[in-house]
């Protein structure tokens, strides 16, 4: 993905990434045998205790095997390796509700890492590639309406690009389209999104909404990277009546991140929005199906929301 024929020509360019893939050289990954966080909104932190090392790990092998795919230094392949056979062997639940839908959410970054280090002839992927046939596939939430469902269709399509599945990567795709047609209203908006609150009320209480554009770059984000992973597999999406809605999403939450104070919930949760710029996302749109809004934003810098590398990978040349 992205632009690393043109970072493998200028090192300057990915540097930092490098000091990081050298910093991490003898990373020890932290896999658990039941993978079952307690739900979000009951028991944040404890949640966060048993997520955050499977997510520190998929960014730390998603981030060496991207340097392998710049460099082509075995090393950095050997570390992602590492990780993505510690989990592989480790794992022996993923326990329902929260522990599917962290898998969901973070599991892509592996399949991708794994993608990028499958050319290293030395790796036996044979127990990685069981574990996402028979333990990962089988729980993504591609069926779900809201976010989940995007953030399962990049589990499939991701998991396609490392298993060579064109089954999966068809399949992958009729989702993402069905759920452009079924998510996005005419004016751009998603409902199921921008409604979102800081509770386990998720569409209500006093401050619904809070995370409501938060929510739509949540949706929107794996929604582009999928869009992203079909185009390098030759599957167009950005066209038809589904690339057309995704079009009025992007302007829309491209609107509100512009100018938050033009978003429903702005006024009545007193001028305070979450996630406001959680929209590194952007940059890969703004290629594809580019709009004004978008593009000021992207002026502006400051996108965060960034675990797969896109500010690096999409960068500008005019970009510092």
């Amino acid at each position: 993905m992205g632009d690393i024929e043109s970072l493998r020509a200028t090192p300057a360019r990915w540097q930092p990434l490098r000091n990081a893939c050298d910093r991490d050289i003898g990373y020890v990954p932290h896999p658990v045998s039941d993978f079952s966080p307690p739900q979000h909104y009951v028991d944040r932190e404890g949640e966060q205790r048993i997520a955050k090392p499977f997510t520190d790990d998929g960014h730390a092998a998603y981030r060496e095997a991207l340097c392998f795919a710049i460099s082509g230094d075995r090393r950095y392949a050997v570390v992602g390796e590492r990780i993505l056979d510690a989990w592989a062997a480790n794992v022996q639940r993923i326990g329902q509700g929260q522990g599917v839908a962290d898998f969901n959410f973070t599991f892509p970054e592996y399949a991708l890492a794994a993608a990028m280090v499958r050319t290293d002839a030395q790796w036996n992927d044979a127990a990685f590639r069981a574990f996402v046939r028979q333990r990962v596939l089988p729980i993504s939430t591609a069926s779900h309406a809201n976010n989940f469902g995007n953030w399962g269709v990049l589990l499939e399509a991701s998991s396609a690009v490392y298993l060579r599945d064109q089954s999966l990567m068809q399949k992958a795709a009729q989702r993402w389209r069905a759920l452009m047609l079924s998510q996005v209203a005419p004016d751009g908006s998603m409902a199921a999104e921008i409604c979102r609150s800081n509770t386990s009320n998720y569409c209500g209480g006093p401050d619904k909404g809070v995370n409501g554009l938060s929510y739509t770059h949540y949706a929107l984000y794996p929604t582009a990277l999928a869009a992203e992973i079909f185009r390098i597999e030759g599957i167009d999406v950005y066209k038809g009546d589904a690339g057309h809605l995704l079009s009025l999403a992007y302007a829309r939450a491209a609107q509100w991140t512009l100018h938050p104070e033009s978003f429903p919930y702005y006024a009545s949760n007193h001028g305070h929005l979450n996630g406001v710029r959680n929209a590194a996302y952007f940059r890969i749109l703004q290629r594809n199906i580019p709009c004004d809004d978008g593009r000021a934003v992207i002026d502006q810098g400051r996108l965060g929301m960034d675990g797969y590398e896109i500010n690096l990978l999409y960068a500008e040349k005019a970009d510092p």
